[in-house]
């Protein structure tokens, strides 16, 4: 790897990583930088290091203790005395904490000859020997059963001055094993090795709030899901009210770590034990006081909310408004529309061409995760008063009623806690829905829908419209069975208008992703969504 250790690393050159955590154990004044390079020694001082710049290039075959060695005058020059303690800390190891380092010194100071930071590296090893494999363990067992076999990182050795010298190496019995984390690990001697650091050293704590239940609907945690997938590569954590029980048994499903708080109050104590970067606030109308008092339990948090058209949407960094739009929020703190809407993963990783038929034949009922309104019922009730004859899948939340198929006349299928809703739309020419994020997926898949609000807040969502594909009838309690049953005939009996409406939802979704949405988010707040090298 060309210029290995002046090479960028999450915005800092990797000799920098190595010079910032030792000056937050020792004064910067203790920071040695020996090297015969100009540029490492000039970047060095930049970060407040003391020099020693050597005169003659060093061999590529000399080891570091030969290095230590030579420059023990020159430490003594520098203050150094008998009893101190010379940690050789290797820019190579960018990602050792300082706390590893203060372990490493201490144990040096309580007896140890020599530290050496090691790895548990216990794996079913083989060797050669006279040209045959020779298993090196006893019985294959899983890795965790094996004995506990450790592999020297190269980040971090101590001993101290006089040891050093009077040994003329720096391991000196007793040698004392530093155990390092598997993250802290990593020794750079490829750009794979680059890239493992990269992701390390970038990684954000983020804490998502967010609920499920019958009078919220599912909407809020299935996007917490899909934002907490998406930056899995991150520390997550996703928290839920302890008392609405709906949120956490989804969550339960799912390899992301859920929280369950009492109150905000209890929230508020979380943040300011995990101190976030980025809050995400799924909980629609939000307060200023709640903002506030995020930032106050951990002052460099960014809050992004949701849907919100409370007061903390003013006080929020960021507000993202997929299906409201809150006039008065700059335009320059909001990202509006239905190209920053988050659906599930599965939504993705599509590679979907839908086939167009002219001829109904099957229909789709998706009234959310929880249907307050029973308006499956009521589709139901219209396919068969129009004594529709095709396939009709129902698709039920967990938090609603259950669908009795026993007193229908349809051909019917109900399903429940559905793993992959892309394949189930897949099979629809139409779809009954409420006007929630369904609506998005259902475009995403060149699906028409027959929208009806099941609430005044669903109701002022501006995506319900022909423009992504939907005929919206309007609120639930004002919709008439026969406004049901004369829609659906009409896009029954005129294959042309589902056609428009196909293409219509196909266009406007083109293009949208999580990973961009997320992306714009993020950048937005001044992270970096792809960090480079």
């Amino acid at each position: 790897m060309p210029r290995k250790n002046v090479r960028a690393l999450a915005g800092r050159p990797l000799i920098g990583h190595a010079i910032v955590r030792a000056s937050a154990v020792v004064p910067l004044e203790r920071v040695i930088v020996i090297t015969d390079d100009h540029e490492i020694a000039f970047i060095a001082r930049g970060f407040g290091a003391e020099v020693i710049l050597e005169a003659d290039r060093t061999p590529s075959e000399e080891t570091l203790d030969t290095k230590v060695i030579r420059n023990l005058p020159r430490l003594r020059e520098l203050g150094a005395d008998a009893d101190d303690i010379v940690v050789t800390l290797q820019p190579t190891s960018p990602l050792v904490t300082p706390h590893s380092l203060t372990e490493a010194i201490e144990a040096v100071r309580v007896g140890g000859g020599s530290v050496i930071s090691v790895v548990d590296d216990r794996h079913l090893r083989w060797s050669v020997r006279d040209g045959q494999p020779i298993p090196l363990f006893e019985a294959r067992v899983n890795r965790q059963q094996l004995p506990a076999e450790f592999r020297e990182t190269g980040g971090v050795v101590a001993a101290r001055v006089e040891e050093i010298e009077a040994h003329g190496t720096r391991v000196i019995a007793p040698v004392r094993l530093l155990e390092l984390p598997a993250e802290e690990s990593v020794d750079i001697d490829s750009f794979a090795d680059l890239y493992s650091a990269a992701h390390l050293l970038t990684r954000l704590r983020v804490a998502i709030r967010a609920d499920a239940a019958s009078h919220l609907g599912m909407g809020h945690i299935y996007r917490a899901l899909a934002i907490g997938m998406e930056l899995a590569r991150h520390d997550v954590r996703i928290y839920t009210l302890e008392k609405l029980e709906l949120g956490s048994s989804l969550l339960a499903g799912y390899p992301l770590a859920n929280e369950r708080v009492a109150d905000d109050r209890d929230f508020l104590a979380h943040m300011a034990d995990f101190k976030p970067d980025l809050v995400v606030l799924d909980v629609l109308d939000t307060t200023e006081a709640l903002v506030d008092a995020i930032r106050a339990a951990s002052s460099r948090t960014k809050i992004v909310t949701f849907e919100d058209l409370g007061t903390g949407a003013f006080a929020a960094d960021l507000l993202v408004a997929e299906f409201v739009n809150h006039t008065e929020v700059p335009e320059e703190r909001q990202l509006q529309g239905v190209q920053n809407a988050i659906l599930a993963p599965a939504f993705d990783s599509l590679n979907w061409d839908p086939e167009f038929r002219p001829h109904l034949e099957h229909v789709l009922v998706l009234f959310g995760g929880t249907d307050p309104n029973d308006l499956a019922d009521r589709a139901l009730d219209a396919l068969e008063r129009l004594t529709f004859e095709g396939r009709v899948t129902v698709v039920r939340g967990l938090g609603a009623r259950p669908i009795s198929t026993a007193r229908r006349q349809l051909d019917l299928e109900v399903l429940t806690d559905v793993r992959y809703m892309p394949e189930v739309l897949s099979r629809a020419d139409l779809a009954f829905t409420s006007a929630g994020r369904t609506i998005f997926e259902l475009a995403t898949m060149g699906v028409p829908s027959i929208c009806i609000a099941q609430n005044l807040k669903e109701l002022a969502h501006r995506h319900a419209t022909e423009e992504y594909g939907v005929r919206a009838l309007g609120l639930a309690t004002r919709v008439a069975d026969s406004q049901i049953d004369e829609e659906f005939s009409l896009l029954a009996a005129e294959p042309e208008r589902r056609r428009k409406l196909q293409e219509a939802a196909l266009r406007a979704t083109g293009g949208r992703s999580n990973h961009r949405v997320l992306g714009r988010i993020l950048d937005r707040l001044g992270f970096d969504p792809f960090p480079n090298l």
